[in-house]
């Protein structure tokens, strides 16, 4: 057997390992996930788990690491964002950051996900976006800081929440009602509902 197909099967027993946790991470928390049931369904002996993964939560962290890079995050948040361009293409971009990944983001954002996850994808923006700003004080930092805690938490929720209820509003409408909440706030979104 040569190096190639050594490596191969390796890729293959990985990939196994790291599908047979994902389908039971969709079903359940990461706290009731054991290496058993991980080998199980995958096919492997405990062992071999060992040999590719220290336990689950290398695997979840893997699975993190792997759906959204910086680069993508920093792509869209800063290109379109921060250069002014059309908010709407931003909210389709972040659309599709999600349709690219919907086999994980959903469930990673979802209650019964990772409650760090979001941290994690801040952490890694934090720097590129602070970048931008060369000459920011302290307070100003925190202040950006807390700014994009308040949107990322409403905009990776609420399409999170939209991908779990089965995209139960057509894309364009949905699209339409983030971008007037972005515009013009929650307030006046409900306003518009009132009958008076």
């Amino acid at each position: 057997m040569n190096g190639n197909s050594l490596t191969l099967a390796t890729q293959i027993t990985r990939h196994n390992l790291i599908d047979a946790f994902w389908q039971l991470y969709c079903k359940k928390t990461i706290e009731k996930i054991t290496v058993t049931e991980v080998c199980a369904l995958a096919g492997y002996n405990r062992s071999t788990f060992y040999v590719y993964f220290k336990d689950v939560y290398e695997i979840l962290d893997e699975i993190e690491n792997q759906v959204i890079t910086a680069d993508e995050f920093k792509s869209i948040i800063l290109d379109q964002l921060l250069n002014n361009k059309d908010k709407k293409d931003l909210l389709k971009q972040l659309i599709q950051l999600f349709e690219n990944n919907k086999n994980y983001l959903p469930v990673l954002l979802s209650e019964k996900g990772d409650p760090y996850f979001r941290q994690k994808l801040l952490k890694k923006l934090y720097p590129p976006l602070i970048s931008f700003y060369p000459d920011l004080t302290k307070e100003e930092i925190q202040e950006i800081k807390y700014t994009m805690e308040y949107q990322s938490a409403a905009m990776l929720s609420t399409i999170s929440k939209w991908y779990t209820n089965g995209k139960d509003i057509p894309l364009e409408r949905f699209l339409e009602l983030l971008f007037s909440i972005t515009t013009n706030g929650i307030q006046k979104e409900f306003l518009k509902y009132m009958k008076l």
